[in-house]
């Protein structure tokens, strides 16, 4: 009896978020599929978007020579005062 007393209060406390759920993503297959042109529109701005932003980034980009090795001015074992 307890079991079916919690399987009911389980069912009556996650209805309501799994109904949620389940209805945003029928909304969203809904919207998706009447507004399929929009959907390419929008796939062709960010193409577009990405092709500009990847020149832009190429004409700005600044490369630098190698600098070589970089002394840090650190000091060895032996130069420790008292050795």
């Amino acid at each position: 009896m307890a079991g079916l007393g919690a399987l009911a209060a389980c069912a009556v406390c996650c209805a309501g978020p799994l109904l949620a759920l389940l209805g945003g993503v029928g909304l969203a297959s809904a919207v998706a599929a009447v507004w399929v042109p929009a959907l390419a529109a929008v796939a062709v701005a960010a193409v577009l978007a990405l092709v500009l932003l990847r020149r832009r980034r190429r004409s700005a980009s600044c490369r630098s020579g190698d600098p070589g090795p970089v002394d840090l001015g650190m000091p060895a074992v032996a130069d420790r005062p008292g050795r």
